[in-house]
Protein backbone atom coordinates (compact mmCIF):
# COMPACT_ATOMS: atom_id res chain seq x y z
CA UNK A 1 0.00 0.00 0.00
CA UNK A 2 1.30 3.42 -0.82
CA UNK A 3 1.65 5.85 1.54
CA UNK A 4 -0.51 9.19 0.45
CA UNK A 5 1.31 11.42 3.90
CA UNK A 6 4.71 10.80 4.74
CA UNK A 7 5.69 12.95 7.68
CA UNK A 8 8.87 13.61 9.48
CA UNK A 9 9.70 15.19 12.11
CA UNK A 10 7.30 18.11 12.07
CA UNK A 11 8.00 21.35 14.27
CA UNK A 12 5.48 24.60 14.07
CA UNK A 13 6.84 27.16 16.16
CA UNK A 14 4.68 30.92 16.27
CA UNK A 15 6.22 33.63 17.79
CA UNK A 16 4.05 35.71 19.94
CA UNK A 17 4.49 38.74 22.00
CA UNK A 18 8.77 37.07 21.86
CA UNK A 19 7.51 34.30 23.24
CA UNK A 20 8.35 31.13 20.86
CA UNK A 21 4.93 28.71 21.39
CA UNK A 22 6.34 25.54 20.29
CA UNK A 23 3.08 23.66 19.31
CA UNK A 24 4.24 20.62 16.96
CA UNK A 25 7.29 19.03 18.26
CA UNK A 26 9.18 16.28 16.02
CA UNK A 27 5.51 14.84 14.73
CA UNK A 28 6.17 12.00 12.28
CA UNK A 29 3.53 9.40 10.74
CA UNK A 30 2.24 8.25 7.67
CA UNK A 31 -0.72 7.52 5.90
CA UNK A 32 -1.57 4.83 3.63
CA UNK A 33 -4.13 4.73 0.73
CA UNK A 34 -7.25 3.93 1.85
CA UNK A 35 -6.67 4.80 5.83
CA UNK A 36 -8.61 6.43 8.23
CA UNK A 37 -7.21 8.60 10.62
CA UNK A 38 -8.77 10.43 13.64
CA UNK A 39 -6.59 12.85 15.34
CA UNK A 40 -7.93 13.44 18.99
CA UNK A 41 -6.68 16.10 21.46
CA UNK A 42 -8.09 18.95 23.73
CA UNK A 43 -8.53 22.27 22.09
CA UNK A 44 -5.34 24.31 21.62
CA UNK A 45 -3.53 20.86 21.26
CA UNK A 46 -2.51 21.64 17.85
CA UNK A 47 -4.83 19.52 15.99
CA UNK A 48 -5.50 22.09 13.36
CA UNK A 49 -1.86 23.59 13.10
CA UNK A 50 -0.84 19.88 12.15
CA UNK A 51 -3.62 19.69 9.30
CA UNK A 52 -2.87 23.46 8.37
CA UNK A 53 1.06 22.60 7.83
CA UNK A 54 0.26 19.02 6.15
CA UNK A 55 -1.81 20.24 3.50
CA UNK A 56 0.93 23.33 2.71
CA UNK A 57 -1.35 26.01 3.88
CA UNK A 58 0.74 27.00 6.60
CA UNK A 59 4.20 26.66 6.81
CA UNK A 60 6.41 24.25 8.96
CA UNK A 61 9.56 25.50 10.90
CA UNK A 62 11.44 22.35 10.58
CA UNK A 63 10.87 18.85 9.15
CA UNK A 64 9.36 17.85 5.75
CA UNK A 65 6.15 16.91 4.54
CA UNK A 66 5.63 14.13 1.42
CA UNK A 67 2.25 13.84 -0.13
CA UNK A 68 1.95 11.40 -2.78
CA UNK A 69 5.71 10.63 -2.75
CA UNK A 70 7.01 14.11 -3.71
CA UNK A 71 8.28 16.53 -0.90
CA UNK A 72 5.46 20.10 -1.09
CA UNK A 73 7.69 21.67 2.30
CA UNK A 74 9.81 23.47 -0.51
CA UNK A 75 7.04 24.37 -3.27
CA UNK A 76 5.85 27.21 -4.15
CA UNK A 77 2.21 29.10 -3.19
CA UNK A 78 1.10 28.31 -6.93
CA UNK A 79 2.34 24.95 -7.32
CA UNK A 80 0.41 24.10 -3.16
CA UNK A 81 -2.72 25.23 -4.44
CA UNK A 82 -2.67 23.34 -7.67
CA UNK A 83 -2.42 20.15 -5.43
CA UNK A 84 -4.68 21.49 -2.55
CA UNK A 85 -7.72 21.72 -5.34
CA UNK A 86 -6.79 19.05 -7.48
CA UNK A 87 -5.29 16.27 -4.95
CA UNK A 88 -6.79 17.38 -1.53
CA UNK A 89 -10.19 17.98 -0.29
CA UNK A 90 -11.11 19.73 2.75
CA UNK A 91 -14.09 20.56 5.55
CA UNK A 92 -13.22 23.31 7.45
CA UNK A 93 -14.64 23.87 11.09
CA UNK A 94 -16.46 27.13 9.41
CA UNK A 95 -18.39 26.40 6.28
CA UNK A 96 -16.80 28.75 3.66
CA UNK A 97 -19.27 29.35 0.80
CA UNK A 98 -19.80 31.96 -1.07
CA UNK A 99 -23.47 34.00 -0.46
CA UNK A 100 -23.82 34.61 -4.08
CA UNK A 101 -23.62 31.18 -5.41
CA UNK A 102 -26.31 28.56 -5.23
CA UNK A 103 -25.69 25.51 -3.09
CA UNK A 104 -24.52 23.12 -6.05
CA UNK A 105 -22.47 25.88 -7.31
CA UNK A 106 -20.46 26.13 -4.23
CA UNK A 107 -20.04 22.46 -4.14
CA UNK A 108 -18.47 22.49 -7.69
CA UNK A 109 -16.12 25.35 -7.89
CA UNK A 110 -13.47 23.87 -7.01
CA UNK A 111 -14.34 21.25 -10.31
CA UNK A 112 -14.81 24.56 -11.90
CA UNK A 113 -11.59 26.38 -10.89
CA UNK A 114 -9.36 23.12 -11.44
CA UNK A 115 -7.27 23.31 -14.35
CA UNK A 116 -6.63 19.60 -14.29
CA UNK A 117 -10.69 18.51 -14.43
CA UNK A 118 -10.93 17.65 -17.89
CA UNK A 119 -14.99 17.22 -17.25
CA UNK A 120 -17.17 19.73 -19.32
CA UNK A 121 -19.46 21.94 -17.00
CA UNK A 122 -22.24 19.82 -17.69
CA UNK A 123 -20.27 17.29 -16.57
CA UNK A 124 -19.40 18.83 -13.41
CA UNK A 125 -22.45 19.67 -12.63
CA UNK A 126 -23.89 16.36 -13.06
CA UNK A 127 -21.07 15.26 -10.78
CA UNK A 128 -22.17 17.89 -8.03
CA UNK A 129 -25.63 16.62 -8.73
CA UNK A 130 -24.95 12.81 -7.98
CA UNK A 131 -22.79 13.60 -4.27
CA UNK A 132 -25.80 15.76 -3.43
CA UNK A 133 -27.98 12.59 -3.96
CA UNK A 134 -25.72 10.56 -2.13
CA UNK A 135 -25.53 12.82 0.92
CA UNK A 136 -29.77 13.05 0.71
CA UNK A 137 -29.86 17.05 -0.07
CA UNK A 138 -30.29 17.23 -3.66
CA UNK A 139 -33.45 18.87 -2.86
CA UNK A 140 -31.30 22.20 -1.77
CA UNK A 141 -29.23 22.09 -5.14
CA UNK A 142 -31.12 25.62 -6.17
CA UNK A 143 -31.21 27.02 -2.82
CA UNK A 144 -29.54 29.96 -1.90
CA UNK A 145 -26.70 28.82 1.21
CA UNK A 146 -29.09 31.11 3.97
CA UNK A 147 -32.15 29.03 2.78
CA UNK A 148 -30.94 25.92 4.28
CA UNK A 149 -29.90 23.96 7.43
CA UNK A 150 -26.57 23.63 9.20
CA UNK A 151 -26.58 20.35 8.77
CA UNK A 152 -27.21 20.58 5.14
CA UNK A 153 -24.26 23.34 4.60
CA UNK A 154 -22.15 21.03 6.02
CA UNK A 155 -23.21 18.01 3.98
CA UNK A 156 -22.41 20.53 1.01
CA UNK A 157 -18.92 20.98 2.52
CA UNK A 158 -18.61 17.54 2.24
CA UNK A 159 -19.98 16.95 -1.19
CA UNK A 160 -17.34 19.98 -2.04
CA UNK A 161 -14.50 18.55 -0.58
CA UNK A 162 -15.38 15.37 -2.91
CA UNK A 163 -15.99 16.93 -5.70
CA UNK A 164 -12.06 16.74 -7.47
CA UNK A 165 -12.06 13.25 -6.82
CA UNK A 166 -9.17 14.21 -4.05
CA UNK A 167 -6.73 11.73 -2.78
CA UNK A 168 -7.11 12.88 0.57
CA UNK A 169 -9.56 14.61 2.81
CA UNK A 170 -8.69 16.83 5.71
CA UNK A 171 -11.53 17.19 8.11
CA UNK A 172 -11.04 20.22 10.79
Amino acid sequence: MENIIEVRDLCKTYITNKRQNNVLRNVSFEIGEGEMVAVMGPSGSGKSTLLYTVSGMDSITAGSVKFGGRDITGLGSGELSDIRLNEMGFIFQQMYMLKNLTVLDNIILPAVQSKASTLSRKEKLEAGRDLMRRLGMIETADNGINEVSGGQLQRACICRSMINSPRMIFAD
